[in-house]
């Protein structure tokens, strides 16, 4: 019972019952031949009350030039009861109007399903003001407050913590099923749950700015987003519409100048509206797309929209970024290798320096290992990044220089000569020489290992038929040794960002639709240049999220197979409903051109279409 009357607060559903309740009044007194005074005011009373809403909006969209599927309708209706038809025009009214709240249950059945993530947040926050612990709405909490969260509860809004550590589980944002440990200085966002231990937040985002609402209104947004198929349907809705309109008046007007009867072909060109009008191929393709952006982002994955749906769906290659994406992100100095007179000390001394002033991830390597051997550091003066290639810097009044084996060969070395430097390539490191123009100091050896869930996700691409291509800037002997571990299709490296944009445009040409993910918005220009780009472990980062085509809010690489066959499953369903509808809707043209059913009917056949193209898209809610 309850269940029923939640479903009766959406006003669609809410007069499609009322109809439906006067039809069976009124088909009851017809079949017991009962006759009651007013008996025609109870139908004008039914029909107004189940069509108003639909009617309203056909006028609306009329008043902006717009001849919709509301105004078909409602003009079929009116002339049937202008024609005395009235248990026809109710019946029409309340079969309409259940198609009508049967969509809109479906459309707020998709934005739940993305909404109910919100109830995961709490609706009120243990916080510590002025010394002392009171429960506040967790709306009121503000930037910098600090609020407590204990084993089990869930957190009320994003924050980093403040003071202790445990395990949060944090399927409800980024989709990862196993919980990630967390301590100090780390980020946490609303709704994960608290695993175990006590834990102090100070709240980072407003409320309404937190990760949980940031995705909701991306996702909102999406839905509204039209693919490549959707914009035809409408195209094609908005001349078809007025068409039969016009079929209709000059199957109603022209017979008169003949000398037919009026009321004979006034009905049947009520009968082609009923036939003729579009409402299932209307609905065929948006309802698919938007269920599927709402289950997506329910498993953290944040489609921007259909067009990327059918740009992945048919995508033949999907390129990869190799640092953070197919690997840690994460590297580790493995070797430290002086060359010529050059002490251990004095090599790390350099490159420790040197690396202070960069934030590239090969330079937090060296200064992670910098501080197990607590190396000291000199001022760097005229710090310079050379892009892609490494950086340099006086140091005590000389230049240094720290880069690729290929940035030292232009400073005219052979690092060919070199020992080991092709062993320890071979073996995956990132190779790193420290020196002068005129002299070697020594090299350092970085390596990044795979994630381990990357062979697996490549090789499910593989069997989805999606080729996988690794862009790195890395040097080539590292990159294939990296590529062969992994199962990659083709490996280009030794690439700068501008590089990586060329060979996105060309994999663009060879391929038609090329995909390409990157760890955040590192690989804008690449993301961007893509079919679509789709970005890695973005919770929590509002620039990402913004900028992606897909947004991926954890770091689980395995979410990219699960949406390229989410990708195709749309696909599939949105061709299954097209084929139908226009079937459906040839053959109730053929039955309303040569008048060969009743017009409750036609419209029964028709709304029994909706249904079924509504039911396919939902199947999407399972996937």
């Amino acid at each position: 019972m309850q269940k029923i009357f939640s479903l009766l607060k959406n006003p669609r559903v809410a007069t499609a019952a009322i109809a439906w309740f006067v039809v069976i009044v009124t088909l009851i007194l017809k079949w017991n031949h009962i006759e009651i005074p007013f008996l025609t005011a109870i139908y004008i009373a039914g029909i107004a009350i189940g069509g108003y809403l639909f009617v309203i909006e056909g006028v609306e969209k009329l008043l902006k030039k717009n001849v919709s599927i509301d105004l078909l309708m409602s003009i079929g209706i009116i002339g049937a009861a202008i024609l005395g038809q009235w248990q026809e025009a109710l019946l029409l009214t309340a079969l309409y109007a259940t198609s009508e709240a049967i969509e809109s249950y479906t459309k707020d059945k998709t934005r739940t399903a993305i909404r109910a993530l919100m109830d995961l947040a709490p609706k009120k926050a243990l916080v510590k003001r002025n010394g002392r612990e009171e429960i506040i709405p967790a709306e009121s909490l503000k930037i910098g407050d600090i609020f407590i969260v204990k084993p089990g509860d869930a957190m009320a809004t994003d924050g980093v913590i403040h003071t202790g550590s445990a395990s949060i589980n944090q399927a409800s944002v980024t989709g990862e099923s196993i919980p990630v440990f967390k301590q100090k200085g780390d980020q946490v966002f609303t709704g994960t749950i608290n695993e175990d231990g006590i834990l102090e937040i100070e709240v980072t985002k407003d409320y309404q700015e937190n990760t949980l609402s940031k995705i909701i209104h991306l996702v909102e947004s999406a839905q509204k987003e039209k693919g490549k198929k959707q914009q035809i349907v409408e195209k094609f809705g908005n001349i078809y519409s007025p068409f039969v309109l016009i079929v209709a008046i000059g199957i109603a007007v022209i017979p008169m100048f003949f000398g037919l009867s009026f009321s004979v072909w006034f009905y049947n060109a009520i009968i082609f509206i009923i036939g003729a009008e579009p409402a299932v191929l209307a609905i065929s393709v948006p309802l698919a797309f938007a269920a599927a952006i709402g289950v997506a982002g329910k498993h953290g994955v944040l489609i921007k929209g259909g067009i990327y749906l059918e740009e992945l769906a048919v995508a033949k290659v999907i390129a990869f970024d190799k640092t953070g994406t197919l690997t840690q992100g994460k590297p580790v100095l493995m070797d430290i290798i002086p060359l010529e007179d050059v002490t251990h000390g004095k090599l790390m001394q350099v490159a420790t320096s040197l690396a202070a002033n960069s934030n590239h991830p090969l330079s937090r390597a060296i200064q992670d290992h910098a501080k197990t051997e607590g190396t000291q550091t000199s001022p760097v003066v005229n710090f310079q990044s050379v892009t892609g290639s490494g950086v340099k810097g006086s140091i005590e009044g000389v230049e240094f220089m720290m880069g690729s084996p290929k940035f030292f060969e232009k400073l005219g070395h052979d690092v060919s000569k070199v020992e080991q430097l092709k062993k320890l390539s071979e073996e995956g490191r990132t190779v790193i020489f420290v020196g002068t123009k005129n002299k070697l100091y020594g090299m350092l050896a970085i390596l990044d290992t795979p994630r381990a869930e990357a062979k697996e996700m490549l090789d499910d691409l593989s069997e989805l038929g999606v080729k996988s291509v690794m862009l790195t800037g890395d040097n080539t002997l590292v990159a294939q040794s990296i590529g062969r571990e992994l199962g990659v299709s083709e490996v280009l490296s030794e690439l700068k960002p501008a590089d990586k944009v060329e060979e996105i445009i060309g994999l663009r040409n060879k391929y038609g639709h090329v995909g390409m993910v990157g760890d955040g918005v590192n690989d804008a220009p690449a993301l961007a240049e893509s079919s679509v780009g789709m970005a890695m472990g973005t919770a929590g980062t509002d620039a990402a999220l913004e900028a992606a085509n897909v947004a991926l809010l954890g770091d689980d690489l395995s979410k990219i197979p699960y949406t390229i066959r989410l990708a195709k499953a749309t696909r599939t369903i949105v061709m299954q409903n097209l084929v139908f509808s226009v079937g459906l809707l040839s053959v109730t043209i053929v039955l309303a051109v040569f008048n060969l059913t009743s017009m409750s009917t036609l419209l029964l056949v028709h709304e029994g279409g909706e249904v079924i193209v509504i039911l396919n898209a939902l199947r999407l809610l399972r996937t």
